[in-house]
Parts: structure tokens; sequence; C-alpha cells
């Protein structure tokens, strides 16, 4: 049966839409087959078979899963079509492909752990004990290719496995092992990078569950970030590795790849920091002045790479990998940035904040407000990106600039933390922008550019 599903899995991307139509029938077709799961699943392990096919082999299998594997998933169609016996041959095979030890195509392993979540979801803890005592066990010594199958499949599972008294059965143990993954230097930042999201995702079912459990969940995670929290302010403070230059930027190499790292694991940690701010920000108030310090500090230090980058230069940015993890430099500034706005509702923040400019003398050049709106402009240059595209069409500029689009960016951010400012200090904000942008637009020399006249 491989051979001719290969050859229907190739016919379902024809350009052509019967030879499509007359594939997916075929395919359908098959569903009753008891071979039909298990052929698709070793077209997927079988590194012989073009990527594209091994993926499509898994997305049709998932979609199979959904439909005929148990009354437990929300798209069964009402009859089992896979003995127990198949089911423990997928159950392996596939976690097999997910955890291998060698370097498989990425995408691939991510298909396949989706498929491994989709199994558990229905399957965890009845009928597969053993998935989660697999995972933690194989995560601390793995090799990098088995690690990123381990946190994919893991992530997955907590996103969509878990019910809530499963969830806390397990999650120090769980939050335990991925904070010895993201706190290991001698692990490559990305994979660090996937294990702190992997907390992220604990904490969203955490949210989910606050209203009936906010006791215990906030014990859980005041214990949790007694480590975690140190680790995120010690993360935001490291340096980033050398900018590699256009051509290297996106190849393998290690550089490129140390880079596009460390940028990935300072998002995910920001973005962590917002997330336990969403759901108790009271754990963050004896921090909150060191995150502000630390988040402005880090901003300054990569002020001048952005301006290379995008003011200067017209690298591509917005991107995220495989994992969907962002990695370009434009993505972390805006977190940063909406960290920043955050962390300026913070009263401690607010009251150091307010001592220094009554010390200062409000509006004074020695007071914190004008640095802050240097550092804000700065970011909210146009890129080269957008001169190009509002110098062809200003209606484009005209759509961002009124917020009528949802592309949120540096820029954007920027303005959104000048209006807090002026939300909150009124007129002293005011009188500092007004006394900077003149200092801008009086002084060739500060390459600010303005925006195109409509």
């Amino acid at each position: 049966m491989d051979q001719e599903l290969i050859q229907l899995l190739s016919d379902t991307q024809s350009a052509a839409a019967e030879t499509r139509k007359a594939a997916e029938v075929r395919l359908q077709s098959l569903y009753s087959n008891e071979s039909f799961p298990l052929s698709l699943a070793s077209i997927a392990s079988h590194s012989s078979v073009p990527v594209p096919l091994r993926q499509s082999a898994l997305v049709l299998l998932r979609t199979f899963i959904n439909s005929a594997w148990s009354s437990q998933l929300d798209d069964f169609k009402g009859q089992v079509l896979v003995s127990d016996a198949n089911k423990a041959h997928l159950r392996r095979v596939l976690l097999d492909l997910a955890t291998s030890p060698e370097q498989d195509d990425r995408k691939v392993k991510n298909s396949a752990s989706l498929v491994v979540s989709r199994i558990a979801s229905a399957d965890f803890p009845e009928d597969w004990p053993e998935i989660l005592p697999t995972l933690l066990q194989i995560i601390p010594n793995s090799t990098d290719a088995q690690l990123h199958g381990a946190l994919k499949v893991l992530s997955d599972l907590v996103e969509t496995g878990f019910s809530e008294e499963q969830f806390f059965k397990v999650a120090r143990e769980l939050v335990s092992t991925v904070f010895n993954v993201a706190t290991n230097a001698s692990r490559k930042p990305v994979l660090r990078a996937l294990a702190v999201s992997t907390f992220r995702a604990c904490l969203d079912t955490l949210e989910m569950v606050l209203e009936q459990h906010k006791n215990e969940v906030k014990q859980f995670m005041d214990e949790a970030l007694n480590g975690w929290l140190p680790f995120f302010i010690a993360t935001i403070k490291e340096p980033l590795p050398p900018m590699p230059s256009e051509e290297d930027e996106a190849t393998d190499a290690p550089g490129p790849q140390q880079w596009r790292g460390v940028i990935a694991l300072k998002s995910q940690v920001v973005k962590t920091i917002m997330k336990v701010r969403s759901v108790l920000p009271s754990l963050l108030t004896t921090q909150s002045t060191t995150l502000f310090h630390t988040i402005w500090t880090e901003l300054t230090t990569i002020q001048d790479a952005y301006q290379q980058l995008y003011i200067q230069d017209e690298r591509q940015g917005r991107l995220e990998d495989a994992d969907n993890l962002p990695y370009t430099l434009d993505f972390l500034v805006l977190e940063e940035l909406d960290l920043m706005q955050a962390l300026l509702r913070a009263p401690p923040v607010r009251i150091e904040l307010e001592n220094q400019l009554k010390l200062s003398g409000a509006t004074s050049s020695t007071s914190w407000l004008p640095e802050m709106m240097k550092l804000v402009i700065s970011y909210a240059q146009i890129t080269t990106e957008e001169e190009g595209l509002w110098d062809i069409d200003v209606n484009l500029y005209l759509s961002e600039e009124t917020s009528v689009t949802a592309n949120y960016t540096p820029r954007t951010c920027g303005g959104d933390l000048v209006i807090r400012l002026g939300e909150w200090l009124k007129r002293t904000v005011v009188d500092g922008l007004l006394a900077y942008t003149n200092v801008l637009f009086s002084d060739p020399s500060t390459g600010y550019v303005p925006p195109p006249h409509s």
C-alpha cells in the first residue's frame, strides 16, 4: 500500500484539479483499510521519501486520527477504525519519529509531534500512561535532535493533552525539567527558547484554572518564579552575538544560528514575563523596577543594531522558524517595548520615576524623561521597508498611522508608550516630547526620517 499512497499523496499536490479531487476521494475510501494508518506512518518515517510527501502523510494521518481513533476526540465520526494492536504500534512509531536522535527535517518532526499530541489527548493517561515519563526521561540526556522533538511533543501535550487534574499531578516535575533545559548554557539557544515557550504553555493552562484554584496556582507560580525570574533577568542582560551579514543571515552557519537563537530565547523570555503579568501581576511587584531598568538598558544596548538592520539597511523582519519562534530583532524590540509599557503601570516603577522627576525638576535635561523620549523616538523611525512602500502609496502610510491595519510594529508600539506616559504625566510629557522633536528636526546630523507628505 505504501507505493499507492505515495502516488496519491503526490497527486493531492497536483496543479490539475481533477487529479487532486480523484486522489482525495481515493484516500478517503481507504480509511476502512486497517493498513492505511500504518502505511502513512511508514511513509512519514522514511527519509528517502521527499519531505513534502512525508509532511502530507502526517497531516492526513492526523485528520484520520481525529475522525477514527477515539470517541474522546471532538471530530470523531462515530466508528473506531484502528485496532488496539495497531494503536500501540502507531504510538511507538510516531513518538520515535518525533524524538529520534537522527537529524531529521524539523518540519517532519513538528508534524509528527502534532500527531503524537493528538493521540495523547485521547489516550493519556489511561491508554498511554508511559508517554510523559518517556518524554521526561529523554529530555535530560538527549541529543539536540531528540531534545527538539521531545520538547515539541511536550509543548503540544501541555497545550492540548492535559486535563486540569492531570496537569497538577505532573506540573512540578514538568516545569523543573524544562527549567533545566532553559538554563543549560551548553544547549543551543533555540532549544532553550523552546523550553521557555513550553513553560509559557504551562502558564496558559494555569490561567484557565485560576478562578477555581487561585491559591494553588499562586503558590505554584510563586515557587516556580523563584528560579525562573533570576534566569529571565540574566537572559535579557546577555549581549547579542555578532550580527551576521545579510548574505549569511539565513544560513545554518554557527554565527547566524547563534544570532537567531539568542534573539529567539530573549523573545520567549520577554513574552513569558508578559504572560506572568497577565496571570498574576502581583508576583512581579517586587521585581518590577529591576525588570524595568533591565529592559530599558537592553533596548538602549540593541538600539544601534536595530538602526543598522532596519533604518539604514533593509533586512527582512517579522520572521519565525518552523517552531513558530520569532527570531528577528524587530520582534524582540517590539516585545521589549511592550513590556516596558506594561511595567510603567507598576506602582513601584511609577513611584521611583516620579521621585526622580521631582529631584531633577520635571522636564530637566537630567531627568529620565528626555532619555526615554530619545529611545522611543529612535525606535519609532520609519524603517527602510516602510519608506519604500509609503513612497509608492501614501494611503498605506495613512492606514498605518491611523491604526486601521493590524500591523503592530516598534513604531506603533513606541507611539502607544508615549500615549501611556502622557496619560500619566500629562503636560510634562508633551513639553518633553516637543523639546526633543524640535532638536531632531533642527539637526540634520540626527538622520531622522520624517513621514512622507500627503
